[in-house]
């Protein structure tokens, strides 16, 4: 079991830890965009909306054509591209100051995002052996959550809900993490044969998906859920910061706690619901999900919410990692 574990080739371990990083660098500033666009900027609860729904609206068109492109153009071109995009992406929101300016470099995030994420899970996957595949991502995905730990701690103590300056720091941060990616790219070999073999063209994936009336059903829901659960990045900060005394820091305590939740439930989670049909545990995930979401609107007790929190990760996990080992 121990062999197993060790064999992970050292890109792969530079993407684990470039996650880990990058993670606590992005929940470090973007969870706080809402806040400060309200309470520096005094935009509008509409218009600060509108500005945090870009990063996932352009995240859902072109997150098909992320995979698509790593497929055609390789995973070195569209990692490196992305990732260093990504970092210019940071360094801009510490200049901005118009409206106009954050709404699309919130687009952009989310494009950057939809675009490497990809990418580098599927050149995980083609550098990792099959019996230690989820192993790796269950790994990567611990990587995420630890990032998210201790993210919304530095946020707050950098001020994140009244300056950019955090997000000059997770500009520099995805600087770095490219330029470690150039370093082991020039330094390993990776054997890319699979990933030149077959190349699926983007017209043939829109038939297939299009022909898939569970996959139309399963992505349509997932949708709907995610649409709920991104009141914790637009709606939910904004309530914290405006009506309830240190707002700003129990926002930040609330994201931390969201992750440790993931990191206590997840193998546990995983090892029970591998015995069930995936489409069930899809199920039973999102009606505890949309059961919890609900519950937040008959109080306004924070300790009340942390407990409602606990069950949409927990049960999140029952949906995530039955469609393929995590996000």
């Amino acid at each position: 079991m121990k062999e197993k574990r060790l064999q992970i080739h050292p890109l792969g371990w530079n993407i684990i830890l470039g996650t880990l990083f990058g993670r606590m660098s992005t929940s470090m500033s973007i969870p706080f965009l809402a806040i400060y666009l309200t309470q520096v900027k005094h935009l509008s609860p509409a218009v600060t909306g509108m500005i945090i729904a870009a990063s996932s609206l352009v995240g859902i068109v072109s997150s098909f054509y992320g995979g698509f492109l790593s497929d055609f153009l390789g995973r070195k071109t569209v990692l490196l591209i992305s990732i260093f995009s990504w970092s210019l992406v940071f360094v801009g929101f510490f200049f901005a100051d118009k409206v106009i300016a954050f709404f699309v470099l919130n687009a952009l995030n989310g494009l950057c995002q939809s675009i490497f994420e990809p990418s580098s899970k599927a050149l995980l996957s083609d550098i990792s052996k099959e019996e230690n595949r989820l192993q790796i991502f269950n790994l990567r995905y611990t990587a995420i959550n630890m990032g998210v730990v201790f993210g919304p701690i530095l946020g707050l103590k950098l001020g994140s809900a009244e300056s950019t300056f955090p997000f000059l720091i997770a500009g520099f941060i995805y600087f770095i993490y490219g330029m470690s990616l150039v370093y082991s790219f020039s330094h390993y070999t990776i054997d890319t044969k699979d990933e030149k073999e077959e190349k699926i063209k983007l017209s043939t994936a829109f038939h297939v998906t299009r022909k898939d009336t569970v996959f139309l059903a399963v992505l349509l829901g997932i949708i709907l859920s995610i649409s709920g659960y991104s009141q914790f990045s637009s709606t939910l900060p904004q309530y914290f910061a405006e009506q309830m005394k240190n707002g700003v820091k129990l926002f930040s305590l609330f994201l931390s706690l969201n992750a440790i939740v993931v990191i206590i439930v997840q193998y546990p989670i995983v090892k029970v619901m591998n015995k069930f049909h995936p489409l069930n545990s899809i199920i039973l995930g999102n009606i505890f999900i949309s059961l919890s979401l609900l519950s937040f609107s008959f109080t306004s007790n924070p300790l009340i919410w942390y407990r409602q929190e606990f069950c949409v990760r927990e049960y999140s996990q029952i949906r995530f990692f039955n469609l393929g080992g995590g996000v």
